[in-house]
């Protein structure tokens, strides 16, 4: 079995071929689900593509083979740390100009659980509209920036930045919602990258 369909068995998807019996046993939200997994469900069901990584070594690992499925050959990236990692991938990066990227690697502010979205300012964004950004976007977050909802995201929001507001904060979806009275985000090929909280002996 390949690397990207163990992966995404993790988030419910069994491999290429699903059906639409498979895809509701697979991403119903059950009881005792826990916010990780409402998120890697729902964003499943909207057609987007969630992968967990436990240790660094699975990140590369993925990044690799998630880029190599989407014949993304040219990343557009502005985050250092994120930089990096691409680099330890050995893949190539742009960080001025994206017209000729083929998707757009970032971190976000929050991912909203019960409605598979990607919460971004323009701490990621920079000056750029994400409209015009590339279609395929791939997330790299943290199991601490799961919230249940928009309300709790922009919360957050405010309590981290205080009195110094980013001044873009939109969402992005990668299909429209069910819930009818939602504002909508702007709709982009999702890719959600799910790493531990963690730090290694001797990190401050």
């Amino acid at each position: 079995m390949s690397l990207l369909n163990k992966l995404k068995i993790v988030a419910g998807m069994k491999g290429e071929k699903r059906d639409e019996e498979n895809e509701y046993t697979h991403c119903k939200i059950l009881k005792g689900d826990s916010i990780d997994v409402v998120f890697a469900k729902t964003l499943v069901h909207n057609d987007g593509n969630f992968f967990y990584c436990d240790k660094k070594e699975d990140l590369i690992k993925t990044i690799q083979a998630l880029t190599k499925k989407l014949n993304a050959n040219l990343i557009y990236c502005t985050e250092p740390i994120l930089q990096e990692l691409l680099s330890k991938s050995l893949i190539n990066y742009e960080n001025d100009d994206y017209l000729n990227c083929d998707a757009f690697l970032s971190s976000c502010e929050y991912l909203i659980a019960h409605h598979g979205k990607i919460m971004l300012s323009s701490k990621q964004l920079g000056p750029n509209n994400i409209k015009n950004l590339p279609q395929e976007h791939i997330i790299v977050a943290y199991t601490s920036q799961i919230v249940k909802n928009l309300n709790e995201g922009m919360s957050g929001i405010n309590t981290k930045y205080v009195d110094n507001l980013p001044s873009t904060i939109t969402t992005i979806t990668s299909n429209q919602p069910v819930e009818k009275n939602i504002v909508e985000g702007n709709i982009k090929n999702l890719s959600v990258l799910l790493i531990e909280d963690y730090r290694e002996k001797g990190e401050k």
